[in-house]
């Protein structure tokens, strides 16, 4: 799911379903989960567009109390390395996650293409160190530290704390399987961030939503019901998607 006029291309999409189901009276067509996602991503692509700002056990323990820095923007580049330990999290990168990767990352830089082999190779190198396997979330996690630390003078593009978690969140639910391991990691990206609690809470919270919902819509496809029900059940799910994302945007805009 990557957010501007969200609400009103995916509502027109739907309402483009349910035209469809008038022509047809006994053939109901109506977008499934795949269209949806897709034009999910579409229209959020916008909000994580990369933002110019100018030429300018006890290891629990540890990680739970992690002192927060006063970070208030990321490198694009550190960023796409975050999303990709993020992808690795649980040890196999899905074809999912892959797609959704490229996709985020291509939006983030439009010249992802041409630096994407190497960022991938400095990531498997930093991994590829790990000697026994209890110490691959450690590697993880120290690997996720340094790339939200630093941040190059020679940089000039830069995303936001809270735009970064969001794309981590998409990564996280691409294969449906947001697993301990993968929201351990996020829980510390959003302290190593100092991101409100309450914020990200809401943020994992729409997103569960927003895939139930699109669950919801795939569902009806599957149904026989009259055409004004089916009607009256895709409008209430666009008009909850759209309420959705607009919090998102106010949330990730300040």
């Amino acid at each position: 799911m990557t957010i501007k006029d969200f609400g009103k291309g995916l509502k027109g999409d739907l309402q483009d379903a349910v035209d469809t189901v008038k022509q047809k009276t006994k053939e109901v067509e109506i977008l499934d989960m795949k269209q949806v996602s897709e034009v999910a991503s579409e229209n959020i692509k916008n909000l994580f567009k990369k933002h110019d700002v100018g030429k300018g056990s006890s290891k629990e323990n540890a990680d739970e109390t992690s002192t927060s820095q006063n970070i208030t923007r990321i490198s694009v580049k550190n960023a796409i390395k975050t999303i990709y330990f993020m992808m690795a999290a649980d040890g196999e990168i899905y074809h999912g996650e892959e797609e959704k990767f490229d996709t985020i990352c291509s939006e983030l830089d439009q010249d992802f293409g041409e630096f994407k082999g190497t960022i991938v190779a400095e990531c498997k190198a930093r991994l590829d160190k790990v000697i026994d396997p209890k110490d691959y979330y450690d590697a993880l996690q120290d690997s996720v530290g340094e790339a939200l630390s630093q941040n190059s003078p020679a940089e000039t593009s830069f995303i936001t704390p809270k735009i970064l978690v969001w794309n981590l969140l998409s990564v996280a639910y691409s294969d449906e399987q947001y697993n301990e391991t993968e929201r351990r990691l996020l829980k510390f990206v959003v302290r190593k961030l100092n991101i409100d609690k309450a914020d990200f809470l809401e943020m994992e919270s729409s997103m569960l939503t927003l895939l139930d919902l699109e669950k919801e819509l795939a569902w009806i496809k599957t149904t026989n019901r009259p055409y004004l029900t089916i009607e009256a059940m895709v409008n209430e799910i666009a008009d909850r998607k759209n309420i959705i994302m607009e919090n998102i945007m106010d949330l990730v805009s300040l």
